[in-house]
């Protein structure tokens, strides 16, 4: 099964690079020079291209009048100052320019947060949770801008209404239309374009959005005979109508749905995306209390296809949820702001379910979870301020008490230190065999052998900014521990055995790091600088000799420049700058033959270290407003000086080498132009 795994990836890689990533390069380097350095040797993201901006609707003053420490309030309104690859603005991508976010691989939109992976964060849009959120195997988000008002990311301490994450929460909300008039708006890029509307069908009382986009790489493939016969594409639909009922009550239904088809000829086939409904009603008793009730339903299906060898096999998989929320803020005096909770989810998981030759095998799995949570906003003093509480969750046997606390200490109104500490538990894990998010990654609840993941972190941050706010600066450290953490045997995959307990092995894991940031706020040139220094461990019984090993999404050192230049009304200019260390990999150490047959030796897991990865990326974007319209044009080059940065690195033999094999190394993107046209209404 694995030689399909392989299979689909690389023709992913060949037929997408072939069409949209010009300075595609494959280059062939001996083990060695690989293997050289090894693990053991002691985000904010620069987006492509001036991607999305995050100013996250923190001015320096917002950064430091929030008392939960590792928050960022991205204000997704910014994000159409700057284009972003391919003309397409991404608020994935845009977060992993955040300190103490990284991508998962170059490209990607998945990011990883403080030491944990993709599979440990929440992402959410209206309530509903999502999974695998990546369009062309990560590299768009499944997230369109135009559909997208604000969203929160919480990375140190969450609050005690989130819970099922042991990473992060990525709480993302939808605009509402228009009450009053209507606006329309299309944007054409490189390899997708949108649409999008919005207005009042009854004035003031209802209105409606729309948004929709699609990829149309499937027109470049029709001019190939060589690719005539796949399909590659995707797209996304949003559409959301609220109702003012009355001036303290209001109701919104939404909806989403994403989904990818990649089809090569009759070998594979790859399919996957996901569907949510959302209603939400908020309800104001009086100006100190307030309801907020929602349900949603979501599923996210995977399917995976290949046909070679005589062997015709297919894989599926999917998670639906059910889920119904009751949140109560209330305000029982001016120092304090509460928030009581409860919520009750239904869970249907399939792991996988697998048909090849005459075998058909499901592992299917169902469980309920309930919790319950308070929490307190308290302004102690002018100089102190709390917020503290906690969550209890149940999922079957397993019960979690979850404190969350976050403390603000000002010395003055530009200055100020932050604590907090968290603990988080988990029922739905995914299991991968990489640090990159796939559409069939396994997924699978907590059950009598898998226990419920849970994390512990504390967090300590200093903040500041000058007397006007041009300037803020940040440090903050933290140190989180993992338990029940989960990861293949070695020799076995996500195909070994369908029962998923015989593949794996449960430990412990640890991650500490510190991470610094600098903003410039006003005048006609901003932009910001941050450093994250970091470790990801993990200790698995049974994994590694039973030792520490380094995790494999642990990198080292992130960099990430941003600098943008206003010229004039219509002009503005960008660069940024991405540096990130190599990512850990488990490299063989020897070989031996058996029956003719090349066995190789790995005695160390992720012992080895991929080259690093770095890009300086430019963006031009002129703007004009007319009578009844405004025009955007946006130009750039991502990647600019052309480098190859590692995408995947495989090793096979090579008899003219000294050591006897030769690693492969893939790089997805080199030098890349691109436009981006956008009129709105």
């Amino acid at each position: 099964m694995r030689s399909m795994k392989q299979s689909l990836l690389l023709l992913t890689l060949l037929v997408t690079s072939s069409f949209f990533c010009q300075g595609y390069a494959s280059i062939i380097r001996k083990g060695s020079s690989i293997q050289a350095q090894e693990v053991n040797d002691s985000t904010t993201k620069v987006q492509k291209l001036n991607e999305v901006v995050v100013t996250s609707s923190q001015s320096a003053s917002k950064r430091m009048k929030e008392v939960q420490i590792g928050v960022e309030k991205i204000d997704i309104e910014k994000m159409t100052q700057i284009p972003t690859l391919f003309g397409e603005k991404d608020i994935l991508k845009s977060i992993q320019m955040l300190p103490g976010v990284k991508a998962e691989s170059e490209g990607s939109c998945g990011f990883q947060v403080r030491g944990g992976t993709a599979a440990q964060n929440l992402v959410m849009i209206d309530n509903a949770p999502m999974y695998n959120a990546g369009h062309f195997v990560g590299l768009f988000s499944a997230f369109n801008d135009e559909a997208m008002q604000t969203a929160s990311l919480y990375k140190g301490q969450i609050p005690a209404m989130f819970g099922g994450a042991t990473s992060s929460v990525l709480d993302i909300a939808t605009k509402a239309g228009d009450m009053n008039k209507w606006h329309a708006g299309v944007s054409i890029g490189l390899l997708a374009s949108k649409i999008a509307f919005d207005g009042p069908i009854v004035k003031d009382k209802v209105s409606v959005l729309f948004t929709a986009r699609r990829s149309y790489l499937d027109l470049f493939l029709q001019l190939s005979e060589k690719y005539r016969e796949n399909t590659m594409n995707f797209y996304d639909i949003d559409f959301r109508t609220d109702f003012d009922i009355s001036p303290v009550s209001k109701v919104f239904v939404s909806f989403y749905r994403g989904k990818d088809n990649m089809v090569i000829d009759d070998l594979a086939e790859m399919r996957w995306g996901n569907t949510s409904v959302s209603g939400g009603w908020k309800y104001t008793m009086n100006e100190n209390l307030r309801f907020n009730t929602s349900l949603s339903y979501n599923i996210y299906k995977s399917k995976m296809g290949f046909n070679g060898a005589h062997v015709n096999y297919m894989q599926n998989g999917h998670i639906k949820q059910t889920i119904l929320k009751e949140n109560i803020n209330w305000r029982p005096s001016e120092s304090h702001a509460v928030s009581i909770g409860a919520q009750a989810a239904y869970n249907d998981i399939i792991s996988a379910e697998w048909e090849y030759l005459t075998i058909h095998e499901k592992e299917q799995r169902y469980g309920t979870e309930v919790a319950c949570w308070v929490n307190d906003d308290w302004k102690v003093a002018k100089w102190m301020e709390l917020s503290f509480g906690v969550r209890y969750n149940n999922f079957k046997k397993y019960d979690a008490i979850e404190p969350r606390a976050s403390m603000k200490l000002s010395f003055n109104e530009f200055h100020c230190l932050k604590g907090g500490y968290s603990r988080t538990a988990q029922n739905i894990h995914a299991i991968r065999s990489s640090s990159t998010s796939m559409p069939m990654d396994r997924y699978t609840l907590s059950t009598d052998f898998i226990k419920p993941e849970k994390a512990d972190q504390v967090s300590l941050g200093y903040f500041g900014m000058t007397k006007e706010g041009d300037y803020d600066f940040s440090i903050e450290g933290y140190y989180k521990r993992v338990s029940d953490i989960y990861d293949y045997k070695d020799g076995k995959n996500m195909e070994s055995d369908i029962a998923i307990e015989n593949i794996i092995l449960g430990g412990k894991g640890r991650a500490y790091g510190m991470e610094l940031s600098a903003h410039k706020n006003n005048g006609r040139f901003t932009g910001w600088i941050s450093y994250t220094l970091s470790w990801s461990e993990n200790k698995i019984d049974g994994i590694n000799g039973n030792r520490w090993y380094t995790a494999n999404n642990d990198r080292r050192h992130d960099v990430n420049l941003v600098g943008m230049y206003q010229l004039n009304d219509r002009w503005n200019v960008s660069a940024s700058f991405v540096f990130n260390s190599g990512q850990a990999l488990t490299a063989p150490s020897a070989k031996y033959q058996i029956d003719g047959n090349t066995v190789y030796y790995y005695a160390e897991r992720n012992g080895y270290r991929a080259p690093a990865t770095h890009h300086l990326d430019l963006s031009a974007t002129y703007s004009k407003k007319l009578k009844r319209c405004e025009r955007q044009w946006a130009f750039g080059v991502y990647n600019i000086y052309n480098r190859e940065n590692p995408y995947v690195i495989t090793f096979s033999e090579d008899d003219n080498s000294a050591s006897g094999t030769k690693a492969t190394q893939t790089a997805l993107f080199g030098a890349i132009p691109f436009v981006a046209y956008t009129l709105k209404f």
